[in-house]
């Protein structure tokens, strides 16, 4: 039987990205309650964590996928 190497990379990987989703979002928790919802930095962060998941879906998920979402 053939094995998939991919596989465990991928789950690595898929780790690796919700790690640094939820370090951004911990971060984002931190920085509004510290600096208030709508303050510069709060939005900035809340801005970051959205591009991280923008980029983490452009890589891993095919466009026809991402467009039945």
């Amino acid at each position: 039987m053939a094995e998939f190497p991919e596989v465990p990379m991928a789950q690595e990987m898929s780790s690796i990205y919700s790690e640094a989703v939820e370090k951004k979002r911990q971060n984002l928790l931190e920085t509004a309650k510290k600096y208030g919802l709508y303050a510069e930095q709060t939005l900035r962060c809340s801005q970051e964590l959205d591009m991280l998941i923008i980029e983490i879906q452009e890589q891993h998920f095919p466009q026809p996928l991402r467009a039945q979402m």
